[in-house]
C-alpha cells in the first residue's frame, strides 16, 4: 500500500489507520445490529409465551432472526465500504467490507452467551456500547478527515 497517490509524501493521510478505524467502524455497527435483532427475537419470543408446538421457519421470530442476521452483516459492511472510499479502489474497499460484515457476524456470537447470562437488558448494553464505539470511531475518522 506504499504505492499509489500521495505515497512517499509526509503529509499523506496513513491509510492503515483508515483501514483498522472503518473495519471497526463497521464490526460495531455489525454487533450493535445483532444485537437488537437478537433483543427482538427474545422479546418476540418473551409475549409469545411457552408453545407446545414445533418451532417453525415461518413464525415471526425466526424471519426477524434470518433477516436481522443478514441485514446485520449488510449494514457492517456498507458501514466499512463507506468510510473506506478515500481508498479508491473497489476491489480493496469491498474485499474489506466483507471482512467487516462477516467479522461482525462472527463477533455477534457474543451475544447468545450475553443473553443467556443477562437476558435482555445485556443485549441492550451491548448495543449501547456498540454504538459509544461507532461514535468515538466516527469522530476520530471525522477528526482525521478535516486534518487531511
Amino acid at each position: 500500500m506504499t504505492s499509489g497517490p500521495g505515497a512517499g509524501r509526509p503529509d499523506a493521510p496513513d491509510p492503515l489507520a483508515l483501514v483498522v478505524s472503518a473495519l471497526g467502524f463497521g464490526t460495531a455497527v455489525g454487533v450493535g445490529f445483532q444485537a437488537l435483532v437478537t433483543w427482538g427475537v427474545r422479546s418476540l419470543q418473551a409475549s409469545a409465551g411457552p408453545s407446545a408446538a414445533l418451532p417453525s421457519l415461518s413464525s415471526l421470530p425466526s424471519l426477524v432472526l434470518l433477516i436481522g442476521t443478514l441485514a446485520g452483516i449488510v449494514s457492517a459492511g456498507l458501514a466499512s465500504w463507506t468510510l473506506l472510499a478515500p481508498i479508491r479502489n473497489p476491489w480493496r474497499q469491498a474485499m474489506l467490507a466483507i471482512i467487516a460484515g462477516l467479522g461482525s457476524f462472527v463477533l455477534s456470537l457474543v451475544t447468545i452467551p450475553l443473553d443467556r447470562a443477562y437476558g435482555r437488558p445485556g443485549l441492550l448494553g451491548l448495543a449501547a456500547l456498540a454504538g459509544v464505539l461507532c461514535i468515538l470511531i466516527g469522530r476520530r475518522l471525522s477528526v482525521a478527515r478535516s486534518a487531511a
